[in-house]
């Protein structure tokens, strides 16, 4: 592939910092890509991920950006230039639709496209036993109890502020969080991950969390990053249609819905340890005032109920 030119001025949703680098570039022929550069000590884990984007294209799941495979069917390629010494992967770029903010966390519409998203997920996974990425099952509730230890350890008037999630977690939710099914999920699905277009999803990309979790973790995690937008959303229609899909397709045991408001309120630690790292001490006392929130209301947090059938 003959890459003509630099495109900076394009934009790229998603997470640019878990790549060495990323940017939109031109081939010759015109055509626009996303370029990029691995770190070589997650080269097994892009490589299997990559292998597992493809094995859901093929198999019907139509909103994953597959990347493109070198003269040797390698989707990684190890690149030995001078000023390009490393590891790259290249797909093709996709715009999206921006997003309102934090109006869009109302868009009923939006609802049924994430839980269709989710469903079809689900099938594919299904039928055709697409179940990890050669990796054991993540622990929200081990992550949890290991980084509130830390923070207890280094940061105790942090910990004194989030202690109260944790109390309620050991005694309501880890104990349980164990026998909970479990499926292949995309580990990071939110709004900001998904490219749409004016009535719709074109592509879900970001898949680095991608592994076997409960498997109501990306409907809780969704719904705990339109919570954080504007709390009022989750008796909106955007989480109401949501949920309404996903009890109609009856792909999710009664178990996980029982403990869907105790999941999003332990995912809600994985977004701390977020803020901590980039020191966003803004978004750290905002994340526990939100969390008091998730708490004080999980028994009336949705406008429909998820208890019943």
């Amino acid at each position: 592939m003959d890459l003509s030119r630099f495109r900076p001025e394009l934009p790229l949703a998603g997470s640019p910092q878990r790549s060495a680098w990323r940017g939109v570039v031109e081939s010759a022929e015109g055509r626009l890509f996303v370029l990029e550069k691995i770190p070589s000590c997650v080269y097994g884990r892009k490589r299997r991920i990559a292998a597992t984007l493809q094995s859901l294209a093929v198999h019907g799941l139509e909103q994953v950006a597959v990347y493109l495979p070198d003269i040797d069917g390698e989707a990684l390629t190890l690149i030995g230039e001078r000023g390009w010494h490393g590891l790259w992967q290249i797909c093709p770029y996709t715009p999206g639709v921006n997003l309102n903010r934090p109006d869009y966390a109302f868009d009923g519409w939006r609802g049924d496209a994430t839980a269709g998203f989710l469903i079809q997920l689900f099938r594919v996974c299904e039928r055709h036993k697409i179940d990890s990425v050669g990796e054991p099952e993540f622990s929200i509730a081990h992550y949890g109890v290991d980084l509130f230890s830390t923070l207890a350890d280094r940061h105790p008037e942090i910990a004194s502020l989030y202690r109260p999630f944790m109390d309620h977690l050991k005694t309501h939710f880890f104990p349980v969080h164990d026998q909970l099914p479990t499926r292949f999920c995309h580990g990071d699905f939110h709004p900001l991950n998904i490219l749409w277009d004016v009535s719709g999803i074109r592509l879900v990309i970001d898949w680095e969390f991608c592994g076997i979790k409960p498997e109501l973790y990306d409907p809780a995690n969704l719904l705990g990053c339109l919570g954080i937008e504007d709390p009022g959303s989750l008796k909106g229609p955007f989480a109401a249609r949501l949920i309404h899909q996903l009890k109609r397709a009856g792909i999710f045991a009664p178990a996980s819905w029982q403990t869907l408001p105790d999941l999003m309120l332990a995912i809600r630690f994985a977004w701390l340890s977020e803020w901590l790292r980039n020191e966003d001490h803004t978004m750290i006392k905002m994340e526990a005032d939100y969390m008091a929130l998730l708490l004080e209301n999980r028994d009336d947090l949705f406008s429909i109920d998820i208890k019943g059938n």
